[in-house]
Protein backbone atom coordinates (compact mmCIF):
# COMPACT_ATOMS: atom_id res chain seq x y z
CA UNK A 1 0.00 0.00 0.00
CA UNK A 2 3.19 2.18 0.47
CA UNK A 3 4.28 1.59 -2.97
CA UNK A 4 0.74 2.71 -4.20
CA UNK A 5 0.75 5.89 -2.98
CA UNK A 6 4.06 6.78 -3.09
CA UNK A 7 2.60 6.72 -7.04
CA UNK A 8 0.16 9.56 -6.47
CA UNK A 9 2.13 12.83 -7.53
CA UNK A 10 1.38 16.05 -5.51
CA UNK A 11 -1.36 18.54 -6.64
CA UNK A 12 0.05 21.57 -8.45
CA UNK A 13 -0.92 25.13 -7.52
CA UNK A 14 -4.08 26.46 -8.29
CA UNK A 15 -5.65 29.87 -8.79
CA UNK A 16 -6.95 31.09 -5.72
CA UNK A 17 -11.09 31.04 -5.80
CA UNK A 18 -11.18 34.57 -4.40
CA UNK A 19 -9.08 35.82 -6.91
CA UNK A 20 -11.30 34.27 -9.80
CA UNK A 21 -14.13 35.75 -7.79
CA UNK A 22 -12.77 39.18 -8.18
CA UNK A 23 -12.09 38.81 -11.86
CA UNK A 24 -15.39 37.53 -12.23
CA UNK A 25 -17.37 40.85 -10.25
CA UNK A 26 -15.28 43.43 -12.64
CA UNK A 27 -16.46 40.83 -15.64
CA UNK A 28 -20.12 41.01 -14.55
CA UNK A 29 -20.15 44.64 -14.23
CA UNK A 30 -18.01 45.54 -17.58
CA UNK A 31 -20.02 43.09 -19.36
CA UNK A 32 -23.40 44.47 -18.28
CA UNK A 33 -22.77 47.79 -19.05
CA UNK A 34 -21.64 46.68 -22.96
CA UNK A 35 -25.06 44.47 -22.84
CA UNK A 36 -26.63 47.80 -21.99
CA UNK A 37 -24.90 50.01 -24.43
CA UNK A 38 -25.57 47.52 -27.25
CA UNK A 39 -29.26 46.93 -26.54
CA UNK A 40 -29.61 50.92 -25.96
CA UNK A 41 -30.51 50.56 -22.46
CA UNK A 42 -29.39 53.29 -19.88
CA UNK A 43 -25.69 52.34 -18.37
CA UNK A 44 -27.14 52.47 -14.67
CA UNK A 45 -29.07 49.85 -15.37
CA UNK A 46 -26.39 47.76 -16.98
CA UNK A 47 -23.87 48.88 -13.78
CA UNK A 48 -26.80 47.73 -11.20
CA UNK A 49 -27.44 44.15 -12.41
CA UNK A 50 -23.66 43.19 -13.00
CA UNK A 51 -22.96 44.58 -9.79
CA UNK A 52 -25.43 42.48 -7.89
CA UNK A 53 -24.64 39.43 -10.05
CA UNK A 54 -20.73 39.79 -9.44
CA UNK A 55 -21.30 40.20 -5.57
CA UNK A 56 -23.64 37.60 -5.39
CA UNK A 57 -21.01 34.46 -5.03
CA UNK A 58 -18.83 36.89 -3.00
CA UNK A 59 -21.51 37.11 -0.52
CA UNK A 60 -22.05 33.21 -0.96
CA UNK A 61 -18.38 32.14 -0.22
CA UNK A 62 -18.77 33.19 3.72
CA UNK A 63 -21.38 30.54 3.43
CA UNK A 64 -20.16 27.65 1.55
CA UNK A 65 -17.13 27.91 -0.60
CA UNK A 66 -18.47 25.42 -3.17
CA UNK A 67 -22.20 26.69 -3.46
CA UNK A 68 -19.96 30.13 -4.30
CA UNK A 69 -18.19 28.31 -7.22
CA UNK A 70 -21.23 26.67 -8.38
CA UNK A 71 -23.14 30.26 -8.50
CA UNK A 72 -20.41 32.04 -9.67
CA UNK A 73 -20.37 29.06 -13.07
CA UNK A 74 -23.69 29.26 -13.48
CA UNK A 75 -23.96 33.08 -13.69
CA UNK A 76 -20.92 32.87 -15.99
CA UNK A 77 -22.96 30.20 -18.42
CA UNK A 78 -25.91 32.71 -18.38
CA UNK A 79 -23.49 36.07 -18.91
CA UNK A 80 -22.04 34.32 -22.41
CA UNK A 81 -25.69 33.50 -23.28
CA UNK A 82 -26.75 36.48 -23.23
CA UNK A 83 -23.75 38.17 -25.08
CA UNK A 84 -24.40 35.93 -27.64
CA UNK A 85 -27.74 36.17 -27.47
CA UNK A 86 -27.58 39.91 -27.81
CA UNK A 87 -24.93 40.06 -30.51
CA UNK A 88 -27.62 37.86 -32.69
CA UNK A 89 -30.56 40.01 -32.22
CA UNK A 90 -29.20 43.21 -32.34
CA UNK A 91 -26.38 42.87 -34.46
CA UNK A 92 -26.90 39.83 -37.16
CA UNK A 93 -30.60 40.03 -37.44
CA UNK A 94 -30.44 43.67 -38.78
CA UNK A 95 -27.10 42.83 -40.58
CA UNK A 96 -29.30 40.16 -42.91
CA UNK A 97 -32.07 42.46 -42.98
CA UNK A 98 -29.99 45.10 -44.81
CA UNK A 99 -29.90 47.44 -41.88
CA UNK A 100 -26.94 49.44 -41.01
CA UNK A 101 -25.29 48.21 -38.20
CA UNK A 102 -21.74 49.41 -36.41
CA UNK A 103 -19.19 47.13 -35.52
CA UNK A 104 -18.54 49.69 -32.74
CA UNK A 105 -21.65 49.13 -30.42
CA UNK A 106 -21.12 45.59 -30.16
CA UNK A 107 -16.99 45.38 -30.25
CA UNK A 108 -16.94 45.95 -26.41
CA UNK A 109 -19.45 42.15 -26.48
CA UNK A 110 -16.73 40.75 -28.93
CA UNK A 111 -13.63 41.02 -26.74
CA UNK A 112 -15.63 40.21 -23.46
CA UNK A 113 -17.03 36.73 -24.80
CA UNK A 114 -13.89 35.18 -24.53
CA UNK A 115 -12.66 36.41 -21.57
CA UNK A 116 -15.95 35.59 -19.68
CA UNK A 117 -15.47 32.15 -21.41
CA UNK A 118 -12.07 31.37 -19.83
CA UNK A 119 -12.80 33.13 -16.44
CA UNK A 120 -15.89 30.18 -16.45
CA UNK A 121 -13.31 27.53 -17.50
CA UNK A 122 -11.12 28.54 -15.16
CA UNK A 123 -13.86 28.48 -11.95
CA UNK A 124 -15.26 25.24 -13.30
CA UNK A 125 -11.04 23.56 -12.90
CA UNK A 126 -10.57 25.21 -9.82
CA UNK A 127 -14.17 23.79 -8.42
CA UNK A 128 -13.13 20.20 -10.04
CA UNK A 129 -10.03 20.23 -8.08
CA UNK A 130 -11.61 20.76 -4.76
CA UNK A 131 -14.01 18.15 -5.41
CA UNK A 132 -13.34 14.73 -5.25
CA UNK A 133 -13.72 12.74 -8.62
CA UNK A 134 -13.82 9.43 -9.99
CA UNK A 135 -11.80 7.89 -12.16
CA UNK A 136 -14.18 8.62 -15.20
CA UNK A 137 -14.55 12.10 -14.18
CA UNK A 138 -10.99 13.03 -13.90
CA UNK A 139 -10.72 11.75 -17.05
CA UNK A 140 -12.96 13.38 -18.42
CA UNK A 141 -11.56 16.58 -17.08
CA UNK A 142 -8.27 15.91 -18.67
CA UNK A 143 -10.24 13.76 -22.24
CA UNK A 144 -13.79 15.54 -22.65
CA UNK A 145 -13.57 18.69 -23.60
CA UNK A 146 -15.22 21.64 -22.99
CA UNK A 147 -19.11 22.32 -22.04
CA UNK A 148 -20.52 22.16 -25.72
CA UNK A 149 -23.47 24.54 -24.77
CA UNK A 150 -21.23 27.14 -23.37
CA UNK A 151 -18.97 26.98 -26.31
CA UNK A 152 -21.81 27.22 -28.45
CA UNK A 153 -22.49 30.30 -26.83
CA UNK A 154 -19.29 31.59 -27.80
CA UNK A 155 -19.01 30.14 -31.23
CA UNK A 156 -22.08 32.33 -31.69
CA UNK A 157 -20.55 35.32 -30.50
CA UNK A 158 -17.86 35.20 -32.45
CA UNK A 159 -19.83 34.22 -35.49
CA UNK A 160 -21.37 37.41 -35.39
CA UNK A 161 -18.25 39.53 -34.97
CA UNK A 162 -17.36 37.73 -38.27
CA UNK A 163 -19.94 38.81 -39.85
CA UNK A 164 -19.83 42.61 -38.57
CA UNK A 165 -16.02 42.54 -39.33
CA UNK A 166 -16.58 40.90 -42.92
CA UNK A 167 -19.22 44.02 -43.71
CA UNK A 168 -17.03 46.51 -42.20
CA UNK A 169 -13.77 45.59 -44.40
CA UNK A 170 -16.51 45.24 -47.27
CA UNK A 171 -17.19 48.75 -47.00
CA UNK A 172 -14.03 50.18 -46.14
CA UNK A 173 -12.59 48.43 -48.82
CA UNK A 174 -14.08 48.53 -52.35
CA UNK A 175 -12.56 45.39 -53.42
CA UNK A 176 -13.87 43.16 -50.95
CA UNK A 177 -17.44 43.93 -51.41
CA UNK A 178 -17.97 40.56 -53.93
CA UNK A 179 -16.70 38.60 -50.81
CA UNK A 180 -18.49 40.30 -48.32
CA UNK A 181 -21.84 39.77 -50.28
CA UNK A 182 -21.35 36.26 -50.34
CA UNK A 183 -21.80 36.42 -46.37
CA UNK A 184 -24.07 38.84 -45.50
CA UNK A 185 -25.95 38.96 -48.36
CA UNK A 186 -27.24 35.46 -48.86
CA UNK A 187 -30.06 34.39 -46.03
CA UNK A 188 -29.49 32.77 -43.00
CA UNK A 189 -27.14 29.61 -44.03
CA UNK A 190 -23.70 31.83 -44.29
CA UNK A 191 -24.37 32.80 -40.25
CA UNK A 192 -25.27 29.31 -39.10
CA UNK A 193 -22.23 27.51 -41.37
CA UNK A 194 -19.77 30.35 -39.31
CA UNK A 195 -21.29 29.44 -35.79
CA UNK A 196 -20.89 25.50 -36.60
CA UNK A 197 -17.11 26.33 -37.76
CA UNK A 198 -16.49 28.46 -34.60
CA UNK A 199 -18.22 26.04 -32.38
CA UNK A 200 -15.90 23.02 -33.84
CA UNK A 201 -12.69 25.13 -34.46
CA UNK A 202 -13.26 26.51 -30.56
CA UNK A 203 -13.45 22.85 -29.26
CA UNK A 204 -10.66 22.09 -31.24
CA UNK A 205 -8.54 24.65 -29.86
CA UNK A 206 -9.28 23.68 -26.19
CA UNK A 207 -8.54 20.14 -26.99
CA UNK A 208 -5.45 20.98 -28.35
CA UNK A 209 -4.71 23.22 -25.34
CA UNK A 210 -5.88 20.29 -22.91
CA UNK A 211 -2.93 18.18 -24.69
CA UNK A 212 -0.49 20.54 -24.78
CA UNK A 213 -1.09 21.07 -20.72
CA UNK A 214 -0.77 16.80 -20.38
CA UNK A 215 2.54 16.53 -22.33
CA UNK A 216 4.33 19.08 -20.93
CA UNK A 217 2.94 18.11 -17.31
CA UNK A 218 3.83 14.86 -18.16
CA UNK A 219 6.86 15.88 -19.61
CA UNK A 220 8.58 17.00 -16.29
CA UNK A 221 11.64 15.31 -14.02
CA UNK A 222 8.69 15.41 -11.04
CA UNK A 223 7.04 12.32 -13.01
CA UNK A 224 3.97 13.99 -14.36
CA UNK A 225 3.44 16.35 -11.48
CA UNK A 226 0.38 18.26 -11.89
CA UNK A 227 -1.14 16.35 -15.45
CA UNK A 228 -5.15 15.38 -14.78
CA UNK A 229 -4.39 11.92 -16.05
CA UNK A 230 -1.29 11.27 -13.43
CA UNK A 231 -3.59 11.88 -10.80
CA UNK A 232 -6.16 9.50 -12.51
CA UNK A 233 -3.85 6.69 -12.58
CA UNK A 234 -2.75 7.55 -9.10
CA UNK A 235 -6.21 7.70 -7.68
CA UNK A 236 -7.38 4.36 -9.58
CA UNK A 237 -4.22 2.74 -8.42
CA UNK A 238 -5.28 3.90 -4.16
CA UNK A 239 -8.60 3.06 -4.58
CA UNK A 240 -8.63 -0.05 -6.81
CA UNK A 241 -10.76 1.02 -9.55
CA UNK A 242 -8.36 0.34 -12.20
CA UNK A 243 -8.69 -3.51 -12.01
CA UNK A 244 -6.36 -4.62 -15.22
CA UNK A 245 -4.83 -2.04 -16.46
CA UNK A 246 -5.99 -3.09 -20.55
CA UNK A 247 -9.33 -2.29 -18.63
CA UNK A 248 -7.99 1.08 -17.28
CA UNK A 249 -6.60 2.34 -20.61
CA UNK A 250 -9.42 1.10 -22.30
CA UNK A 251 -11.37 3.85 -20.42
CA UNK A 252 -9.10 5.86 -21.19
CA UNK A 253 -9.07 5.80 -24.93
CA UNK A 254 -13.27 5.51 -24.97
CA UNK A 255 -13.55 9.20 -23.27
CA UNK A 256 -10.63 10.33 -25.95
CA UNK A 257 -12.82 8.88 -28.46
CA UNK A 258 -15.60 10.40 -27.12
CA UNK A 259 -14.79 13.77 -27.66
CA UNK A 260 -14.66 13.51 -30.97
CA UNK A 261 -18.13 12.63 -31.36
CA UNK A 262 -19.59 16.42 -31.79
CA UNK A 263 -16.16 17.75 -33.78
CA UNK A 264 -17.32 14.83 -36.40
CA UNK A 265 -20.98 16.01 -36.19
CA UNK A 266 -20.03 19.35 -37.39
CA UNK A 267 -17.69 18.48 -40.06
CA UNK A 268 -20.89 16.40 -41.27
CA UNK A 269 -23.32 19.41 -40.91
CA UNK A 270 -21.55 22.55 -42.28
CA UNK A 271 -21.17 20.89 -45.60
CA UNK A 272 -24.95 19.70 -45.55
CA UNK A 273 -25.96 23.42 -44.76
CA UNK A 274 -24.25 24.12 -48.24
CA UNK A 275 -26.04 21.48 -50.48
CA UNK A 276 -29.51 22.94 -48.50
CA UNK A 277 -28.73 26.14 -49.72
CA UNK A 278 -27.60 24.96 -53.31
CA UNK A 279 -30.80 23.05 -53.41
CA UNK A 280 -32.87 26.29 -51.88
CA UNK A 281 -31.34 28.80 -54.09
CA UNK A 282 -31.61 26.22 -57.54
CA UNK A 283 -35.39 26.23 -56.07
CA UNK A 284 -36.14 29.80 -55.77
CA UNK A 285 -34.47 30.26 -59.40
CA UNK A 286 -36.82 27.82 -61.10
CA UNK A 287 -40.25 29.45 -59.49
CA UNK A 288 -38.80 32.52 -60.35
CA UNK A 289 -38.26 31.64 -64.12
CA UNK A 290 -41.57 29.52 -64.58
CA UNK A 291 -43.07 32.55 -63.53
CA UNK A 292 -41.64 34.56 -66.13
CA UNK A 293 -42.09 31.89 -68.63
CA UNK A 294 -46.34 32.08 -67.60
CA UNK A 295 -45.96 35.88 -67.81
CA UNK A 296 -46.25 36.24 -71.28
CA UNK A 297 -44.60 39.56 -71.48
CA UNK A 298 -42.68 40.92 -74.23
CA UNK A 299 -38.76 39.80 -75.68
CA UNK A 300 -37.89 43.09 -73.40
CA UNK A 301 -39.34 42.71 -70.51
CA UNK A 302 -38.65 39.15 -70.14
CA UNK A 303 -34.60 39.97 -70.40
CA UNK A 304 -34.80 42.24 -67.17
CA UNK A 305 -37.16 40.00 -65.26
CA UNK A 306 -35.00 37.07 -66.30
CA UNK A 307 -31.87 38.08 -64.43
CA UNK A 308 -33.83 39.09 -61.46
CA UNK A 309 -35.31 35.45 -61.44
CA UNK A 310 -31.67 33.70 -61.53
CA UNK A 311 -30.47 35.64 -58.95
CA UNK A 312 -30.87 32.99 -56.32
CA UNK A 313 -28.53 30.98 -58.01
CA UNK A 314 -26.20 33.11 -55.91
CA UNK A 315 -27.30 31.66 -52.84
CA UNK A 316 -26.90 28.13 -54.81
CA UNK A 317 -23.46 28.15 -55.29
CA UNK A 318 -22.13 30.94 -52.83
CA UNK A 319 -23.44 28.87 -49.73
CA UNK A 320 -21.62 25.91 -51.26
CA UNK A 321 -18.22 27.05 -51.45
CA UNK A 322 -18.07 28.81 -47.80
CA UNK A 323 -19.49 25.44 -46.17
CA UNK A 324 -16.72 23.31 -48.27
CA UNK A 325 -14.14 25.45 -47.82
CA UNK A 326 -14.65 25.69 -44.41
CA UNK A 327 -15.66 22.16 -43.75
CA UNK A 328 -11.86 20.76 -45.74
CA UNK A 329 -9.74 23.32 -43.36
CA UNK A 330 -11.90 22.08 -39.89
CA UNK A 331 -11.26 18.61 -40.54
CA UNK A 332 -7.19 19.10 -41.68
CA UNK A 333 -7.23 20.53 -37.58
CA UNK A 334 -9.49 17.77 -36.68
CA UNK A 335 -7.00 15.36 -38.39
CA UNK A 336 -4.04 16.66 -37.39
CA UNK A 337 -5.06 16.69 -33.38
CA UNK A 338 -6.31 13.47 -33.63
CA UNK A 339 -3.18 12.40 -34.69
CA UNK A 340 -1.34 14.32 -31.53
CA UNK A 341 -3.53 12.66 -28.79
CA UNK A 342 -3.23 9.14 -30.32
CA UNK A 343 0.67 10.32 -30.01
CA UNK A 344 0.26 11.29 -26.51
CA UNK A 345 -1.87 8.56 -24.95
CA UNK A 346 0.38 6.04 -26.75
CA UNK A 347 3.00 7.20 -24.90
CA UNK A 348 0.72 7.41 -21.76
CA UNK A 349 -0.06 3.88 -22.23
CA UNK A 350 3.83 2.17 -22.28
CA UNK A 351 4.47 4.69 -19.26
CA UNK A 352 1.01 3.24 -17.18
CA UNK A 353 2.34 -0.25 -17.74
CA UNK A 354 5.24 0.21 -17.01
CA UNK A 355 4.71 1.91 -13.63
CA UNK A 356 1.82 -0.96 -12.89
CA UNK A 357 5.65 -3.48 -14.12
CA UNK A 358 7.10 -1.73 -11.55
CA UNK A 359 4.50 -3.05 -8.68
CA UNK A 360 4.25 -5.92 -10.06
CA UNK A 361 0.86 -5.96 -11.69
CA UNK A 362 0.83 -6.93 -15.27
CA UNK A 363 -1.31 -6.24 -17.98
CA UNK A 364 -2.57 -8.31 -20.60
CA UNK A 365 -1.06 -7.16 -23.44
CA UNK A 366 1.67 -4.93 -24.73
CA UNK A 367 1.80 -1.63 -24.89
CA UNK A 368 2.84 -2.13 -28.58
CA UNK A 369 -1.03 -3.15 -29.36
CA UNK A 370 -2.19 0.30 -28.20
CA UNK A 371 -2.33 1.87 -31.21
CA UNK A 372 -4.72 -1.29 -33.12
CA UNK A 373 -6.94 -1.50 -30.62
CA UNK A 374 -8.02 1.94 -29.56
CA UNK A 375 -11.34 3.63 -30.58
CA UNK A 376 -9.60 7.14 -30.73
CA UNK A 377 -7.19 6.06 -33.65
CA UNK A 378 -7.98 7.39 -36.80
Amino acid sequence: ARALRVAEPKQGPSVKPIFLLAVFFVLCVVSCLALAHALSVSLWWGALMGAVAGALPVALRRVAGEAADRCAEALGFMLLVAIGAVVCVAGVVPLLNGASVRLEQHLPLLLLAPAVYVVYLAQNRAGEAARELSVADRLGVALGGPPLILTLALAVAVAGGALLSIRYVGLAFPNWQGMAAKFVERGLIPPLTLALFFWGLLLLANKAWVLWREQRAMARPAGGEGAILTRAYSQALLVDEAGDVDDYMHLVWKKAADFYVVPRYVNWAIPILGFIGTVLGISLAAAGIQDIIGSGDSLGALSSELGQAIAPLGIAFDTTLIALSLSVFLMLIQTALQRWEDDVLVRYEDRVRTARRRHGQHGGSSPAAAPEASPASP
